[in-house]
């Protein structure tokens, strides 16, 4: 134990000889560690957050197409998609997008009679009923974006030219902004007078299904029954965000793909053979006593000192990065166009899993292309490993 000891003493000082060298290797090695661990750690705990909110969504969402693009739904429909056997009931959503000029932000405008229940324990204010005409809730995004508070009048321009003066009723308080950010809820009838919507038609149509097993059956004979309808199954839209999360992270790590590069080529110099110093000071401990095994123990314990360093150092960093900090860095590709992203504060999911992916990545190819080079040099004939 105390040999062990004294070659990662002298391991160490050895890396301090070359202070300057190793300084800038551990830059590029701890960037290029806290790069990929963020895009990891973000898009994961994108992905679970995603799956547990979609835990809520209906089984089966059904939309109507028209020329290969989403149009409105006659509520006729309903009354078909009932009769399939195994559906428990089917009922309209009524939604769309805003653009807001003075923001330059999109909100999502939603027809309701009454909160959803989903999201109606988050409302801070009265709800909105077919009373309150032009009454709206907002979400916390829009709130802060517009400077508005409960009482205040919010301005929309409508379909047909004319401005629709919103008074607002309640806000949905800070844990539903994931959900609610840029939401805002107002009666059936102003959503269609605003957005000029027929009274015979919705965006969608929700569908309830007892059983999951049933949901691909009942969707294929809900296309046989209403040929231009297109079912979306909970599962569909989990897979479409899974890919669309890795689709981003590997356009992020692309983004830096020179720093990865510059590594790459870092750790394939260090593998095709080690500097005429390095050579010469292996040279000199052979010649002094040192054995193999002592040689390649030492070159070992100065790369995995290095790259445990810089790999903690960048791991730690992006942890606190994404789970304290909300990834700020990566928030804009990863999270998509949105000018109102909701802020909250992503939780760990299977962490300990990716850290071992970035280790294998990382850590392992490292100590792998400095120990064959050592190995090489340490078979060597010292006289000849000396005079070059």
């Amino acid at each position: 134990m105390n040999r062990h000891l004294k070659i990662l003493e002298f391991a160490l000082s050895t890396l301090l000889r070359h202070k300057t060298k190793n300084i800038l290797v551990a830059i590029v090695y701890t960037f290029v560690v806290f790069t990929l661990s963020s895009v990891l750690f973000f898009s994961q705990s994108l992905k679970k957050e995603a799956n547990l909110l979609f835990k809520q969504t209906p089984e089966l969402i059904v939309q109507r197409v028209s020329a290969g693009r989403h149009g409105w739904i006659p509520l006729s429909y309903r009354e078909t998609i009932a009769n399939v056997p195994g559906v428990a009931s089917v009922a309209p959503r009524y939604w769309g997008y805003y653009y807001d000029p003075p923001t330059r932000a999109n909100y999502t405008f939603m027809g309701a009679d009454e909160i959803p229940p989903e999201i109606a324990d988050f409302v801070e204010g009265s709800f909105v009923t077919p009373a309150d005409r032009l009454g709206c809730v907002i979400g916390d995004g829009v709130a802060q974006a517009r400077m508005l508070e409960t009482g205040d009048n919010l301005p929309v321009k409508g379909a047909d030219g004319k401005l629709y003066v919103l008074k607002i009723k309640g806000t949905f308080h800070a844990a539903s902004q994931l959900l609610t950010n840029d939401l805002i809820v107002i009666p059936v009838a102003d959503w269609r007078k605003i957005f000029n919507i027929p009274d015979d038609a919705a965006t969608d149509l929700v569908t309830r299904i007892p059983n999951a097993r049933e949901i691909d059956t009942i969707a294929r004979k809900i296309q046989e029954r209403l040929p231009d309808a297109r079912p979306i199954s909970r599962e569909q839209i989990l897979k479409t965000y899974d890919a669309l999360f890795d689709w981003r992270s590997g356009l992020m790590i692309t983004t830096f793909a020179g720093c990865l590069a510059a590594f790459a080529i870092f750790a394939f110099d260090k593998a095709a053979g080690m500097s005429e110093d390095e050579r010469r000071a292996v040279g000199i401990l052979k010649g002094v006593g040192w054995e193999i095994a002592h040689i390649l123990e030492l070159k070992f314990f100065e790369s995995f000192c290095l790259s445990v360093f810089c790999f903690l150092t960048g791991v730690i960093a992006a942890h606190v990065h994404v789970f304290y900090y909300g990834g700020t860095i990566f928030v804009p590709m990863l999270k998509g166009w949105s000018v109102l992203f909701p802020r909250f504060r992503l939780t760990p999911h299977g962490e300990l899993s990716l850290i071992f992916i970035v280790y294998l990545l990382a850590v392992v190819p490292y100590l792998m292309a400095t120990l064959i080079p050592a190995w090489k040099a340490a078979i060597t004939d010292p006289d000849m490993v000396m005079r070059g």
